[in-house]
């Protein structure tokens, strides 16, 4: 794990509107915690708590009755989540939180924020703006697990995180993580990748990672484009 930005840098870049006094409180109360690969960091069906990813990727993952499993995204250094507990401090999440890599996370009491959102306004309005990227960013996955097949999915995935996460030396993801976030099985999941790798878009390497070849050719392929000035995840 390399050098981990401090939890004051990046909430004061995250949350611009709040005071410094309020920042440097949000510092302070935060509580951090390393975390090792593969590691679940919160289950689901218990109240999540505000927090912030320091270093290392983690996965929004949800496990159906069926067995399924789908992912919701990939979040890596500088995200914030855990939100809905600022309204609602009991609220039950609806995904666990899983660890792809190595890495440090900062919690804090979901509470303590509110109180602080109550007297900085500009860290309520921050923490509105985060809240609403993060429903704009599930809305745009509603949309291409409905209207996109399994390949372009996968098309969708390899091009918003294949440099990081998939097309280096050590993936940081599993091919397994990718049938969760592309909503499909392994065995589907593996035969969209074969039809990618058939038609020279992406190469499968030994250890697991996935190489990119065409990047152009397979942004062609992807039907539900997220529009300007969307989030990033």
């Amino acid at each position: 794990m390399g050098a981990i930005e401090s939890v004051g840098s990046q909430v004061a870049r995250l949350l611009p509107g709040a005071g410094t006094s309020t920042l440097n409180r949000l510092e302070h109360a935060a509580q951090q915690q390393t975390f090792d690969r593969r590691f679940v960091l919160h289950s689901r069906g218990i109240a999540l708590p505000p927090f912030i990813v320091l270093a290392g990727h983690v996965m929004h993952r949800r496990i159906a009755e069926t067995g399924q499993v789908y992912g919701a995204l990939i979040a890596g250094p500088g995200y914030l989540g855990g939100l809905r507990s600022i309204s609602d401090p009991d609220a039950e999440a609806f995904y666990e939180l899983v660890a792809l890599t190595d890495g440090a996370w900062a919690t804090w009491d979901p509470q303590t924020v509110r109180a602080l959102a109550q007297e900085d306004g500009g860290l309520a309005v921050g923490l509105l703006d985060q809240a609403s990227d993060f429903g704009a960013i599930l809305s745009l996955r509603l949309d291409e697990r409905s209207f996109q097949t399994a390949r372009q999915r996968m098309a969708s995935i390899l091009i918003r995180y294949g440099k990081a996460i998939f097309d280096t030396p050590h993936p940081i993801a599993r091919r397994a993580d990718l049938a969760a976030m592309i909503g499909t099985s392994r065995v589907m999941m593996g035969r969209a990748l074969r039809d990618l790798e058939a038609d020279g878009l992406v190469k499968r390497e030994h250890g697991g990672g996935i190489r990119i070849l065409d990047e152009e050719r397979l942004a062609g392929l992807v039907t539900v484009a997220a529009p300007n000035g969307a989030p990033d995840l």
